[in-house]
């Protein structure tokens, strides 16, 4: 609806957000931003995890899942879907648009976002180029190790694990373990074996 109004869009958006930072003025923060996300039963979010929420996006939390401190999550270019059992531990940065599946434990530290800078015209600060949104999505039962990075677009195919400090720039199959800068696949689930197999 108010992207058939531009200047209304704007106008609000200053009034919910600082002008030259992502995060939402206190008195959004404080009277909005808690009834704009959805919760599931059990859920929780501590304190001093960092909301940087507007209310024209949407953000869902499943039940039982966890926001730690001093986690970063920021749905300014894009939702975020947190499913059922997800632990989001401290530290963590989330940009969406990201969706993460059930069962999903991410380390301290990762950062996993679903946009990238553009940077093509090199008369423009690459600051004043915008962003361009890519959906990056964990399914489910997928454990990210502490100082990962899960860059925009790709997809964690589900019971994957990504080893601690890894750069994953590519899709990861499901029942993989990845790791390394680039990451690189590890092993792999053989299900005719029963077994888990290295990748050489």
């Amino acid at each position: 609806m108010l992207d058939n109004h531009p200047k209304l869009k704007s106008f609000l958006h200053y009034l919910l957000v600082h002008p030259y930072t992502s995060r939402p003025r206190w008195w959004a923060r404080t009277f909005i931003i808690p009834f704009v996300i959805k919760r599931g039963k059990g859920s929780i979010i501590r304190r001093k995890a960092r909301l940087d929420i507007i209310p024209s996006k949407k953000i869902t939390l499943g039940k039982k899942s966890v926001i730690e401190d001093y986690t970063i999550i920021n749905n300014g270019m894009g939702d975020i879907f947190i499913g059922d059992y997800t632990h989001v531990t401290s530290r963590v940065k989330l940009v969406g648009p990201v969706t993460l599946g059930n069962y999903v434990t991410i380390g301290s530290g990762a950062q996993i976002t679903g946009l990238t800078h553009n940077y093509l015209d090199v008369t423009r600060p690459i600051a004043k180029q915008g962003v361009t949104p890519n959906r990056t999505v964990v399914e489910d039962d997928v454990w990210i190790g502490g100082n990962s990075c899960i860059n925009q677009g790709i997809t964690i195919g589900t019971h994957s694990i990504i080893a601690s400090g890894s750069v994953v720039t590519k899709n990861v199959p499901p029942y993989s373990v990845v790791g390394g800068n680039p990451a690189r696949i590890l092993r792999q689930y053989d299900f005719e074996k029963q077994e888990w197999t290295k990748i050489k």
